[in-house]
């Protein structure tokens, strides 16, 4: 009789145990990766790429965070749970690495251009961007230098050009790239400097060519993950991001390859 108590207690530990795994099991959520990428790549990496992903990895849940660089970089430094930040620039990774919020090495995934373009039917659509930015009298949205990747490049740019001090008391400052673009598709500015990528996508906005003195810049996409990131998805998900189907994805929007 002692015998088959024990088993019948053992039976019934077992069962315990069980159940209490298989109510853990249910209370857990699914595996979540979530990734803040610049405005700039918020269509490609929001689209294909993270399709891609989440067809390699069944079950996982993946948020796309889109917005400035330089709000998103703000956001992990005040602890947003963020597995994988893609930077439209370095700086916003660089200040994020200083402060012991990067694991492993920054990983370059695509470079980009910078464009001038104007408001359809524009009486600038023939001209050429120096002339079109030096007009006095010539409204042009771009980044403030001091928060957002694509303004620092726009500045560096025209300094490089000369035209920095003439354009400056003209700029209109945009939150990001795609407000840069919003502006000069609802003519609410004569120009606009924008990424060759962004202008793309453009329907009421045409380039009129490259920003003077931006073709000896190094503009690149940089991903990272975030040290806080817990579990291998945020690595699988920027060696994802150096794969071929990512890189089809990017060529196809008009990033150029690292």
């Amino acid at each position: 009789m002692r015998a088959h108590r024990v088993v019948a207690v053992v039976a019934t530990l077992a069962l315990g145990v069980g159940l209490a795994a298989a109510a853990r099991a249910a209370d857990d959520p699914a595996p979540r990766l979530t990734v803040s990428v610049a405005a700039s790549l918020r269509d490609v990496i929001g689209g294909p790429i993270v399709d891609a992903f989440r067809a390699a990895h069944p079950g996982v849940e993946v948020l796309v965070n889109a917005g400035a660089s330089g709000l998103l970089a703000r956001q992990i430094e005040d602890g947003a749970p963020v597995d994988v930040f893609v930077s439209a620039g370095w700086p916003e990774v660089e200040r994020l690495r200083a402060k012991g919020l990067v694991a492993g090495e920054p990983v370059v995934v695509a470079r980009n251009r910078l464009v001038v373009i104007v408001p359809a039917g524009s009486r600038w659509a023939t001209a050429e961007p120096r002339a079109i930015l030096a007009a006095p009298d010539v409204r042009i949205a771009s980044g403030d230098p001091a928060t957002v990747p694509f303004g620092a490049y726009a500045r560096d740019a025209l300094l490089a050009a000369g035209l920095w001090d003439a354009v400056r008391p003209r700029l209109v400052f945009a939150i990001d790239v795609r407000q840069a673009l919003t502006y000069a598709e609802q003519g609410a500015v004569d120009a606009a400097i924008v990424y060759a990528t962004d202008a793309r996508i453009a329907r009421r906005a045409r380039p009129v060519g490259e920003v003077p003195g931006a073709a000896g810049l190094r503009i690149e996409t940089v991903a990272v993950r975030i040290s806080r990131a817990r579990g291998a998805l945020a690595g699988d998900f920027l060696a994802a991001m150096r794969g071929p189907a990512a890189r089809a994805a990017l060529d196809a929007a008009g990033f150029l390859p690292p």
